[in-house]
């Protein structure tokens, strides 16, 4: 390899390190490995993924699915569900998406309801900030959210002394003033304050983002207003709050979200996910899990496109089972949970996303399809799919022969558009309305 500090070459990722993009195999990549790299992979596929994804922010309703961050097979190694950096034993492999920065960061404004791409904002085209700006999207996100009804206000008693009461009497507390020989009155009174331990984790956050992105029109104009009220409360430099004290702050049913933005604020800050000061033995990153947010996206299209009720049936309060005992009914043999189920009593139809390509040789993977058949007898749904992100204006032959007749209803597969509008559009023709066109 060249030497640490060097590049390979204008516009190339340095020789420290290694991009790629998900669900892309080795043999694709813009370089193959050195030996010395395939040692390192090796190592960087034996990680768990969990402590470095940050998708529970999104969504905690159900336990993640957590799948090796690479895997081997024929074609070499192969990035899988997620995107990020992970820097390890002094090199960095960062997994790009396939389908954009942009792509990304729409599905996230989908499924928030908030526009994480502010308007005012230039997308940058570079691939070193690429990482950066999809993390910075992701918080974004979570405080917009957080902030759509109300700040992170507390509720903080202050007493004060005089000849006069502001607030109540603090009559204890006056009573030990006159026996010490003072003359004045102590009295308390609950105010109002930014200052506390979620604002404070979420300005110190934002202060992190604003020395790695250009510019300050990275935030838009209300995230922009939000953290100037904030920073007013805090300061500038807030004292790092501790975990403990960000989940025991006092929440309202209105600002109870801000514990979720604080929490990610305070991983960010802690971990220091795009830190450059890691030794040589530290292992860093950051992942999102880009095929939940596909599931989550499919999931708020769907319920945009239906007329009838949504449900994420992976949240496991929507689950049914494989196989039942005919002696003790209650003993069941594979819990199923699709993503998405449409209707009720009964259900109408059942959407399974996948974030992979459908089409090529492999077509649809057997595991894939018996997983839908499963899903289609067990609910019995009469129309069931599997929804793929489309990514190519050619319609792959799975699709083109959709839907497939089986004992139990019909089967489809179904490419996506990646767009919300369209993605809308599609789902409401395959649900059977007329009244919605592409």
């Amino acid at each position: 390899m060249a030497d640490k500090k060097g590049s390979t070459g204008a516009g190339e990722a340095p020789a420290d390190r290694l991009v790629i993009h998900d669900l892309t195999s080795e043999a694709y990549w813009d370089r193959r490995p050195t030996a010395d790299e395939q040692l390192w992979l090796a190592e960087i596929a034996g990680l768990s993924p969990e402590p470095f994804v940050l998708n529970a922010q999104l969504e905690a309703d159900h336990e993640p699915t957590i799948e090796p961050i690479l895997s081997r097979d024929i074609d070499g190694w192969r990035a899988n569900r997620y995107i990020g950096e992970i820097r390890h034993k002094g090199r960095t492999l960062e997994i790009r998406p396939r389908l954009g920065i942009e792509t990304i960061t729409g599905w996230i404004s989908t499924i928030l309801n908030v526009q994480v791409l502010p308007r005012t904002a230039t997308p940058s085209n570079d691939a070193s900030s690429a990482i950066t700006q999809l993390l910075a999207a992701l918080w974004r996100a979570s405080v917009l959210t957080a902030g759509q009804h109300a700040l992170p206000k507390s509720r903080v008693k202050v007493s004060s002394h005089g000849l006069s009461v502001h607030g109540r009497l603090d009559v204890a507390a006056t009573a030990r003033r006159r026996a010490a020989g003072h003359r004045d009155l102590v009295s308390t009174r609950v105010v109002r304050s930014y200052d506390n331990a979620p604002a404070s984790a979420v300005v110190l956050a934002d202060r992190y983002f604003d020395q790695r992105l250009a510019g300050d029109r990275w935030r838009g104009a209300r995230l922009h207003e939000q953290m100037a009220v904030l920073r007013t409360g805090t300061g500038a430099r807030p004292k790092t709050p501790t975990l403990h004290e960000i989940r025991t702050a006092r929440y309202t049913p209105i600002t109870v979200k801000w514990r979720r933005a604080a929490e990610l604020s305070w991983r960010i800050l802690n971990e220091d996910p795009l830190g450059v000061a890691a030794d040589d033995e530290s292992t860093h990153g950051v992942l999102i899990d880009v095929a939940e947010l596909w599931e989550l996206f499919v999931l708020h299209c769907a319920g945009l496109a239906a007329e009838e009720p949504v449900r994420h049936g992976t949240n496991e309060q929507v689950s049914g089972h494989l196989a039942r005992s005919t002696v003790d009914p209650r003993h069941t043999l594979g819990r199923l949970y699709p993503d998405v189920l449409v209707g009720e009593d009964p259900i109408t139809a059942l959407l399974d996303a996948k974030y992979k390509r459908l089409g090529g040789m492999r077509g649809v993977d057997r595991e894939d399809l018996y997983q839908l058949h499963a899903y289609s007898s067990t609910f019995e749904a009469p129309i069931a799919a599997l929804a793929y992100p489309a990514t190519s204006v050619d319609l792959p032959m799975a699709e083109r022969n959709s839907p497939w007749q089986t004992g139990d209803g019909t089967l489809s597969f179904l490419t996506l558009p990646t767009e919300k509008d369209r993605c809308v559009a599609k789902l409401a023709q395959w649900f059977g309305r007329s009244d919605v066109s592409l």
